[in-house]
């Protein structure tokens, strides 16, 4: 799109598709989960921050934001099975920076705190082997 520099923003909103806005946010969530912006989306195909927030609400159901913490606490759970990091890590390998706000997303979303969660996963993993 680096040719559109001239062409107005509302113009260059018609020349995308919307799929592939969507298709863009959604692979910079998994791609880049950790620093992930739909800034960097706008950017990229040169329409505006809002136009690609409707455009992502429109088809997935949901913002960018509740898509992209649905993804890092999903990874984060992940890690919590899978590894044996402690949890400051994953919480700063999944992009969060304040400890508190991701505890309290992720016991919103799983019941549990990461350490709980942990302690509960070893526990099926014994049992069941």
């Amino acid at each position: 799109m680096a040719q559109c520099k001239d062409i107005p923003l509302e113009a260059r909103a018609e020349m995308v598709s919307r799929e592939a806005l969507v298709q863009a946010a959604l692979k910079e969530i998994t791609q880049n989960y950790r620093e992930a912006s739909l800034s960097n989306v706008a950017r990229a195909y040169g329409v505006s921050l809002a136009y690609v927030s409707e455009c992502v609400r429109a088809q997935t159901g949901r913002t960018y934001k509740e898509l992209l913490q649905k993804h890092r606490m999903e990874t984060a759970a992940r890690l919590l099975r899978r590894s044996d990091m402690n949890i400051q890590q994953i919480i700063t390998l999944v992009g969060y920076e304040n400890t508190s706000y991701f505890y309290r997303l992720f016991h919103e979303r799983y019941g549990l705190s990461p350490r709980e969660y942990r302690q509960v996963r070893a526990a099926r993993v014994r049992t069941s082997a």
